[in-house]
């Protein structure tokens, strides 16, 4: 597909997921033509990469699955998966699924406690793990376990045992039946698992490709875990029934190393991303001489008219044109080849993506797609197309998606992906689902006379000041988090006066910045400095301009340890965890309160 066309061909991969019964037809039941095509690729301890092709895959997943039988494993029963994504992950969900279990996937970044509980409420039969760290958390845990790796008895050693060959003896399950329980991130007390069936997922990913679709020789580099209903079924169902190829990267830290490396197409990401890409840019130009900058701006503003132009089927004037080419060669062309110098499409989703950061991309030839979804619809609901994408919103509803806007401006959605509800908690199911299908996002949006959504934030999160003024946080966070100085940021305000904020710098970033723009070293104590407190506050309003008073930060306190999922802090989209951080900073965020006030 040629970025600016805004139709969607009826590719093959739609086609499978319409027609498989159940999702290991995917897999299973796709043209000859794929069977020796890669369908696997993985980093070697050395370096290289290895792939499989996808005849290889399906004779592990059937080998993997007779394993199972023979532990007793039976159709409905749950069986987790703990680890990072890899070959053998994808190898072991596809053999849960084949022989009609439930794949129920643990977050690799939780602690054992959070594993436990997930495995408890699930009341598992059986556990895929990863060695080493992931494997420690089970301890005291009595079912049958089958490691990712090993000599003997492994995913991967019995993946390549032709003993195991033609023992797999249970049927494929119908499209009605469970296929996973997916926990959510628990942003607030224990998570619920979302039941989901093979229809389900299907479903949505049919929905997915009737909004963009995906070919034979697209590349997907996966590095979101795949615990997560974004990167499952978008990063992992997806490409499988598109006869695409799926590269493992390393890392999140690995990933300015893998993407010249592996060259991807198409890459799924939460906007953590983007934001480190734009901040990363940002960082370079104010260190750098102010020629760099007039050509990046120039570059941005001749991209995005360019841009403007060929959505509505234009293309640039000659002189412009011509212009524009220089431009590109000297300013993006290099920040392309980062990324492997292919990408087709980064798909955002998980949060949403402040619109700059979207247009600094387009506006450079950086094809991404704002998207929206929930774990409890599968997750993707809707999804901007090329040649049509507005990147204030996430896109349209994707075929076989209703939307209804509530009156308190909450999104409600219905279509054969929505979840058939929560593992065993019928009251929680029947707060969010009513009885004619309508699921309740807890969203709440605005939406254009084309259809396309705007998230404005989280119906729960909305903070409402002493005053009445409702304050949107991830609003105010994701300009912030623009600015280089600015690593995370989370806003306080509910039920105070006005607006504060805890910061987390990006210290490198900082110390640039301030540089550039006082001319001078960062004083040592930087931290309690009051002229480096007032000077960043100056570059916070700054990022904050278009933002209504009452909504600006009043007042903020430095953080020194980044926010993480390792200590509880972030959701595996790296969503913040606010009561968690509320709790940890409360005496910080009581000072930044004056008693007088």
């Amino acid at each position: 597909m040629v970025f600016g066309d805004c139709t969607v061909p009826r590719c093959r991969g739609l086609e499978q997921a319409e027609k498989a019964t159940s999702l290991s037809d995917l897999l299973f039941e796709s043209p000859d033509a794929w069977l020796n095509r890669p369908l696997l690729r993985f980093r070697n301890p050395n370096g290289s990469w290895t792939r499989l092709s996808r005849a290889e895959v399906q004779q592990a997943v059937l080998r993997v699955g007779a394993w199972l039988e023979s532990k007793g494993v039976k159709a409905g029963d749950r069986v987790a998966l703990l680890g990072h994504n890899c070959p053998e992950w994808f190898i072991a969900d596809f053999a849960i699924l084949r022989m009609g279990a439930v794949t129920v996937p643990a977050y690799f970044t939780d602690p054992p406690e959070a594993v436990q509980y997930v495995i408890n409420d699930a009341d598992v039969s059986a556990i895929f793990v990863e060695e080493g760290e992931q494997l420690e958390k089970l301890q005291g845990v009595n079912l049958p376990l089958l490691a990712f790796h090993g000599a003997e008895n492994s995913v991967a050693a019995i993946g390549r045992d032709k003993r195991w060959d033609g023992a797999l003896t249970s049927p494929a399950p119908e499209r009605s039946a469970l296929a996973t329980l997916i926990y959510t991130s628990g942003t607030t007390g224990h998570p619920k698992g979302v039941m989901l069936t093979h229809d389900n997922l299907l479903t949505d990913v049919a929905a997915a490709l009737g909004g963009v679709a995906v070919f034979e020789d697209d590349l997907f580099l996966s590095f979101l875990p795949t615990s997560h209903s974004f990167e499952r079924t978008v990063g992992h169902f997806l490409p499988t029934a598109c006869g695409s190829e799926i590269a493992y990267a390393e890392a999140v830290t690995t990933l300015l190393r893998d993407m010249p490396d592996v060259k991807p197409t198409i890459m799924i990401s939460v906007p953590r991303l983007y934001e480190k890409i734009y901040a990363g840019v940002q960082t370079k130009l104010a260190e750098g001489p102010p020629i760099k900058r007039k050509l990046f701006a120039l570059a941005q503003k001749l991209g995005m008219e360019r841009f403007e132009l060929k959505q509505k089927g234009g293309e640039l004037g000659s002189i412009k044109a011509l212009l524009w080419n220089i431009l590109d060669k000297i300013v993006n062309a290099k920040l392309r080849e980062k990324m492997g110098g292919r990408i087709r499409g980064f798909i955002s989703g998980g949060a949403a993506l402040h619109p700059d950061i979207a247009r600094f991309l387009l506006a450079a030839d950086i094809p991404v797609l704002p998207g929206y979804g929930l774990t409890e619809t599968s997750p993707v609901l809707s999804c901007n197309r090329y040649g049509a994408i507005k990147p204030e919103t996430v896109g349209p509803a994707l075929p076989s998606v209703e939307f209804r806007v509530a009156a308190d401006g909450e999104l409600l959605v219905k279509g054969p992906m929505v979840m058939q509800g929560y593992w065993r908690k019928p009251e929680a199911t029947a707060e969010v689902l009513d009885r004619d299908g309508w699921l309740h996002t807890g969203d709440i949006v605005e939406v254009d006379a084309d259809g396309y959504i705007k998230i404005v934030d989280r119906k729960k999160e909305i903070m409402v000041l002493s005053n009445g003024e409702n304050v949107p946080p991830a609003v105010i966070e994701q300009h912030l988090v623009q600015s280089p100085a600015i690593l995370q940021a989370m806003v306080v305000a509910d039920n105070r006066p006005d607006v504060v904020a805890l910061v987390v710098p990006e210290i490198e970033g900082f110390k640039r910045l301030w540089q550039s723009a006082m001319n001078a070293p960062l004083p040592d104590n930087w931290q309690q400095d009051a002229r480096v407190h007032g000077w960043m506050l100056e570059e916070m309003h700054n990022k904050e301009h278009d933002l209504s008073s009452f909504m600006q930060v009043k007042r903020f306190a430095f953080v020194e340890k980044e926010w993480t999922q390792n200590d509880g802090l972030l959701t595996p989209t790296l969503k913040l965890k606010r009561r968690r951080i509320t709790e940890l900073y409360a005496d910080m965020i009581e000072g930044l309160y004056p008693k007088e006030r």
